[in-house]
């Protein structure tokens, strides 16, 4: 039979005789309902569901479409059409546990006359071996009755989380606050009247209102979320999520324009499943500690905190599968409780994660750098990392650092962000790096600020977002904390691309580096346009972590003091942003025929780059380092001083951006989605930094 039918056939027959009491299973169709045209990627649809709680999925009867291969230990396959549908599955179940509130994810697939289930969860999966429902339709009908007795929080669903439906009052409630209101402040930075913004508590930002009205007008649905707050909870209103993050095994972090039931006010929800290792702080704490310290451009905490003892299960059972080789002749398999397993043993597909030799145990034993070391044992071989559900509720909602209107206004964001950065550093009570600096946690704050002279204005300020990887600065442990390597791989150091060490401020300033120059070619007109763009940001920043070409590119960048885009040009953006501060360090006179060797460039754009190749560094894979026989000088090591600390970085960024006559008009759309070449630039009188977009001077900060 064809896949129509096998669906059509196994639906009515579990319909008709009420196989599954409480539950009805509905066909969905053979194409995605076309309701949301602007998300693309969310077109899609699985081919039955009970009650929208369980998936299946239907394939025909052949081998090749099974994602699973019973024939291997942990199920994986080879076969393009198997790869195929394992993937397809993947992105139901990913696209399910988005949308809806839960904790894991029961899904049904049938292949012909064959069935086999599968459990995910935020770790991976849990999958059955195939059987023959048909033949042994006893065994089936068992199943459907014990599903049929489960409570939905047993089915996977989330209790913490209670949807609404349009004749509640917290729905119609959110209707009524999406409604613009005549109280709303306009964000634009400018000069503000005497009594114009002066009191933050009785306005919202347009641009806030307008983000929690976009995640209403979607046919997602509406929840009522609980979030510890001490020994009580508090709740929270939310639809659809801001912020999405790929890939289902992971920390699966959504970001939502929430209202506070209490308060009534917009606040920024996170929901993610951390990593649960004994010694890893949750991030509400590390806010909690900046905001006790009083480190300015950093979220403000509300309320945090694990949700009740919802953990990712599918670890545990790798470890009863796999026990210890002495264990495994008189050990249960299959059930951690110690059950006797089903007929169908039960195996784990692993997903994406490093191997891991710090397993969280089941006692109180300590493991990861900082505490006793974990034996080597039968625990390092597992690659699934454990992870805890948890909420964080901060009082700013931001914009997005693409939102950046000019490019002094990139610096001057990327500024704001280094100065916290700093502060956390040094601060005797934080002390702490941040650990992920990339460009989705640097945000864009509109602020009101008050001069001296009695006048305030509103400047859009960074913010520095996401302290869940940050460490301290003087850690005396000796080993990672956990498995997972830290970090953003598009904005790593070169010396963390090239070898595993300990992240110091140098590392951090080179990633709010790289930052500036990723948004900078992106988003402002430059010399570099057209298929040389993409394919140059793709060479420089999207090649994979620990690739030799893309380190070497970094390498050449740092050498020579300017990214380059053929032998004899260098990337231009004929602004400030080309300009050097008169307090920074001269640049180091290498000629570029020491690093590039001497060749005649091919006509075809997408040769440029490529062709900027290093003869003289080479990557040393047995010992993960970068060998150079280009040696440090005195000046090279007279220059690192300049990133030891972070004021030379804030005080060259200032300069820049305050100091120098911008032109405007340097914004352009995202140049990697439409050929945005730079047209000739109007000509007129260059304006000061002051006056460019912003009324106001340089900031008033003791940014040493």
């Amino acid at each position: 039979m064809v896949e129509a039918e096998v669906r059509a056939k196994f639906t009515r027959a579990i319909n008709m005789h009420n196989l599954v009491p409480g539950f009805k299973i509905a066909e969905c169709g053979e194409r995605p309902d076309a309701w949301e045209p602007e998300d693309g990627e969310y077109k899609m649809k699985v081919d039955a569901a009970a009650d929208q709680i369980i998936p299946i999925e239907f394939k025909r009867d052949t081998v090749a479409l099974d994602p699973f291969d019973d024939r291997k230990e942990n199920f994986g396959t080879s076969t393009d059409t198997r790869k195929m549908v394992h993937g397809q599955i993947i992105s139901y179940a990913e696209f399910i546990i988005a949308v809806q509130q839960r904790v894991a994810l029961f899904m049904f697939v049938v292949i012909g006359q064959q069935i086999r289930f599968v459990r995910w969860d935020r770790s991976g999966a849990l999958v059955t071996r195939s059987f023959n429902y048909v033949e042994n339709w006893r065994f089936l009908c068992e199943i459907l009755w014990r599903i049929s007795n489960c409570s939905v929080t047993d089915l996977g669903l989330d209790p913490t989380a209670t949807q609404l439906y349009p004749d509640d009052a917290d729905y119609q409630r959110m209707d009524a606050d999406a409604l613009p209101n005549d109280s709303d402040a306009d964000d634009t930075e400018r000069d503000l009247m005497p009594e114009e913004l002066a009191d933050d508590s009785k306005y919202v930002f347009t641009y806030v209102r307008e983000m929690f009205a976009k995640s209403l007008n979607t046919t997602w649905p509406r929840y009522r979320v609980e979030v510890p707050h001490g020994t009580s909870t508090r709740a929270f209103l939310i639809a659809k999520p801001s912020f999405l993050a790929n890939g289902m095994a992971g920390r699966g972090t959504r970001g939502y324009v929430a209202v506070d039931c209490e308060s009534g006010e917009f606040v920024w929800l996170k929901d993610t499943w951390r990593a649960h290792y004994i010694i890893i702080d949750p991030e509400g704490d590390i806010l909690q500690k900046l905001n006790d310290a009083k480190i300015v451009n950093v979220p403000t905490l509300v309320c945090h905190g694990d949700i009740a003892k919802q953990v990712t299960l599918t670890p545990d059972w790798w470890e009863a599968k796999n026990p210890p080789t002495s264990d495994r002749a008189s050990s249960t398999e299959g059930d951690p409780s110690g059950a006797p397993s089903a007929s169908t043993s039960t195996s784990t597909r692993t997903h994406a994660h490093s191997p891991s030799s710090l397993k969280r145990k089941r006692g109180d034993e300590k493991s990861g750098d900082g505490a006793p070391a974990p034996k080597t044992d039968w625990h390092d071989q597992c690659t699934l990392c454990h992870h805890q559900h948890y909420r964080l509720v901060e009082k700013e909602v931001a914009r997005s650092l693409v939102e950046f209107k000019n490019g002094r206004q990139l610096l001057c964001v990327v500024s704001d962000c280094v100065y916290a950065h700093s502060k956390a550093a040094t601060n005797p009570k934080t002390k702490l790096l941040h650990r992920d600096i990339s460009g989705g946690n640097i945000l864009i704050l509109p602020k009101v600020s008050n001069e001296e002279d009695g006048s305030h204005f509103l400047k859009w300020t960074g913010i520095l977002a996401d302290w869940e990887m940050s460490k301290p600065l003087q850690n005396p442990l000796s080993r990672p904390r956990q498995p997972e390597r830290t970090g953003t791989s598009q904005f790593l150091s070169i010396a963390l691309l090239s070898r595993p060490k300990v992240v110091e401020i140098c590392d951090e300033l080179e990633s709010f580096f790289y930052v500036i120059i990723y948004y900078a070619v992106r988003y402002l007109r430059s010399n570099l346009d057209g298929f040389a763009l993409r394919h140059w940001i793709n060479a420089f920043f999207n090649s994979v972590t620990n690739d030799t070409a893309s380190i070497r590119r970094k390498v050449v960048a740092v050498q020579l003091s300017a990214f380059w885009i053929s032998y004899d040009e260098r990337l231009q953006f004929n602004s400030p942003m080309d300009e050097t501060s008169e307090s920074s360090p001269a640049q180091r006179p290498l000629p570029l025929a020491a690093v590039v060797p001497r060749r005649r460039f091919q006509k075809d754009p997408r040769r440029r780059y490529d062709d900027l190749k290093l003869s003289k560094i080479k990557y040393d894979s047995e010992d993960a380092k970068i060998v150079d026989p280009l040696e440090p000088t005195k000046k090279d090591y007279e220059y690192s001083k300049y990133v030891h600390k972070h004021k030379h970085m804030i005080h060259l960024l200032d300069d820049i951006a305050y100091e120098r006559e911008w032109l405007s008009g340097d914004r352009t759309p995202d140049r990697l989605l439409e050929d945005c070449s730079p047209p000739a630039r109007s000509e007129g009188p260059t304006v000061p930094a002051s006056s460019a977009s912003n009324t106001h001077n340089k900031p008033k900060l003791d940014r040493e």
